[in-house]
């Protein structure tokens, strides 16, 4: 891969304060921005992980076949399942039918084919091995497609439940609570202390909803922009990573993901210092990505990639140790790939068990908030069946 830059470029970049700033210096490395707006963009909701998954495999399956590229190309801008892969592939046809690479003609659409498949591609035309590149490229995207449905699918459960939670709980406090103390005020008995504490919440929510809901739109704004800050990025993002339970599923998915792209690119010709650089720029933690920036600057000055990793704090030891001695049996992708399929097994573990944990913790929490509120009726109830 042709450096980009010189000494001056690395001191000048090492000479940036923030990690935001080193994370955007990344052209120093070779890097494209995958964040860039493309002026080739077609539309507001591109197509998912599966969807381009599907679109490589098929064009992989006709390029086996002998079709040639552009006739190839011409069949999925047609049979294509998703409308906008149908406008790219029929403008990428054009482009090679004008002399450009599928490469060059890809890397147009850079919301859509990020770096790793450009590169990808790039190394299967110079190879010959086009056909072989976009297969393996499709099951990446499939495997990172299952991986991210897994975790949308553990997520779903806790998250309804607690929506619909909350939604009874509110409507208890608003439509039924105030009826039951106009009961309590005809019948001028004293009220427990529950069911004074029940009454209070219910005349907030009534009475404060000016105060709270445009509080909560605040916050959330707050939340959305601080995201976006060169320091909100460094802490939301370690705080992903170290969060008890979620952070040890965040930590396992980012060495999945970081292991199955490596493998995916060095198993297709890419040479090593490229592939971590396309690692990093695929990488959506900060973190990962400065240890990832620093793996390539060692690995640029002779070094090994175990050291950098090390340092990072990361990627677990056992990780290292597997990469180290991949590294040195020159056997990497398929150690990475072994990396990979563990974590991938790791992570639908815990994500079986964490909802078989949190079903009972739901059921049980919900069951207090209603016995709590039950109570808080009931009480007054008794207090006048005793002074009866």
């Amino acid at each position: 891969m042709p450096k980009s830059t010189g000494k001056k470029g690395k001191q000048e970049s090492e000479g940036k304060g923030s990690l935001y700033e080193k994370l955007e210096s990344s052209k120093r490395a070779g890097i494209p921005k995958y964040a860039e707006p493309s002026t080739a963009e077609i539309g507001i909701l591109g197509p998912s992980l599966r969807d381009i998954a599907a679109f490589l495999r098929q064009l992989s399956v006709l390029l086996d076949a002998g079709i040639p590229l552009l006739r190839s190309l011409r069949i999925m801008s047609v049979r294509s399942h998703h409308s906008k892969l149908k406008k790219v592939a029929n403008d990428v046809a054009d482009n090679v039918e004008r002399g450009k690479t599928l490469s060059a003609s890809l890397e147009e659409f850079p919301r859509i084919f990020p770096p790793l498949v450009i590169n990808v591609v790039k190394t299967g035309e110079v190879s010959g091995t086009l056909e072989s590149s976009l297969r393996r490229l499709a099951e990446l995207m499939e495997k990172k497609a299952e991986l991210k449905q897994k975790i949308i699918s553990a997520s779903i459960y806790p998250i309804l439940v607690l929506c619909v939670a909350l939604v009874v709980v509110i409507l208890i406090l608003t439509m039924a609570i105030p009826r039951f103390e106009s009961i309590y005020s005809q019948q001028g008995i004293q009220l427990p202390t529950p069911t004074r504490v029940v009454l209070a919440l219910s005349h907030f929510i009534i009475g404060a909803w000016f105060v709270y809901i445009p509080l909560i739109i605040v916050l959330i704004i707050l939340y959305l922009v601080f995201r976006r800050t060169p320091t909100g990025r460094i802490i939301i993002d370690k705080i992903k990573l170290k969060v008890p339970i979620y952070g040890n599923i965040n930590t396992k998915v980012a060495v999945a993901r970081f292991s199955r792209t490596l493998g995916t690119l060095l198993s297709s010709g890419v040479p090593l210092l490229e592939g971590v650089s396309v690692s990093a720029n695929t990488s959506d933690n900060v973190h990962v990505r400065k240890a990832l920036f620093n793996v390539y600057d060692t690995l640029e000055k002779g070094g090994k990639m175990e050291d950098p990793l090390r340092e990072s704090n990361v990627f677990p030891q056992f990780v290292i140790d597997m990469i180290a001695i991949g590294d040195e049996a020159g056997t990497l992708d398929n150690m990475l790939f072994k990396i990979a399929d563990t974590y991938d097994s790791d992570v639908d573990a815990t994500l079986r068990g964490l909802t078989s944990i949190m079903e009972p913790f739901l059921i049980v929490i919900l069951g207090c908030v209603v016995a709590f509120i039950a109570l808080a009726i009931l009480l007054p109830y008794f207090n006048m069946v005793k002074v009866v």
